[in-house]
């Protein structure tokens, strides 16, 4: 029997997985304080609980953690998890931890807590891994109704003087996937870099995207304007991932791009 899937913060990628899920069959309950992604949610099978009464519900099943440390919750959750252990347990944590790290990135790489959204996901991690946690190290997610192509068509968009550095990305539907995994075969206590397989800098996305939306180039503004999540240059490695058997459905943003974009015309 498969155990129920506890989904603790249920936005843009677990509300993807958790529709998933339900409609096939298997006991979902999920945490939200969304209005619209619970009628989504519920809409589709999955149980959606005050968080007290889903905490109750981890002893045994498989729980996956995507609320950020600004909620303040991560000692009330490592507290309740130490109690009513689940059969596995993944973290959903950032790339972001590698601060100003620069090159090729993978799990051995010093992280660098000098920023405060660092340093608070560190200290959830340091929470979360004694547990038997595996953590996800996300770079930036992308796919239909979020990312650079909403931007570019928002006119929000804008990217450095210099084109900027190397950007890591995921696609929504690959990160599912990569949760998946972790969750089946993914060691307790180790941490997992998720990104696809060609990093890009902003300018060459954005050449990609304009071309193919029939867009103009977005402004160029100076790069200490932008925020620091865009100011750096690394390209992360998902080999240790991939060892496990996770493969990118969409390697590169061009792939993932096109797929969105696709999924968002057929509404």
């Amino acid at each position: 029997m498969i155990a129920p899937l506890v989904l603790l913060g249920c936005g843009y990628t677990l509300t993807r997985w958790a529709l998933v899920e339900a409609r096939s069959g298997r006991e979902v309950i999920a945490t939200t304080r969304e209005a619209s992604r619970r009628a989504l949610l519920e809409g589709a099978g999955v149980r959606v609980l005050p968080l007290e009464d889903a905490l109750s519900r981890t002893e045994g099943a498989h729980v996956v953690d995507s609320v950020p440390p600004d909620a303040g919750l991560d000692a009330h959750f490592a507290q309740v998890l130490s109690r009513a252990r689940p059969a596995r347990l993944v973290y959903l944590s950032s790339t972001g931890v590698y601060g100003a790290a620069r090159g090729r990135v993978d799990e051995t790489t010093p992280v660098d807590p000098t920023s405060v959204a660092a340093r608070a996901r560190l200290e959830a991690e340091a929470r979360f891994l004694p547990l038997g946690a595996s953590v996800l190290r996300i770079a930036g997610i992308y796919g239909p109704g979020r990312g650079t192509s909403g931007r570019l068509k928002a006119g929000t968009l804008r990217i450095p003087e210099s084109g900027g550095g190397r950007l890591s990305r995921v696609h929504v539907d690959d990160l599912v996937d990569a949760v998946r995994v972790v969750l089946e075969r993914g060691a307790p206590g180790q941490v997992y870099c998720v990104a696809d397989r060609r990093p890009a800098t902003q300018e060459e996305t954005a050449v990609w995207l304009s071309q193919h939306l029939g867009l103009p180039m977005p402004p160029r503004v100076p790069l200490e304007s932008l925020h620091e999540s865009l100011r750096g240059d690394r390209a992360i490695l998902a080999a240790k991932l991939e060892a496990l058997g996770w493969t990118p459905r969409y390697p590169d943003f061009t792939t993932g791009f096109i797929a969105a974009l696709e999924e968002e015309a057929r509404g």
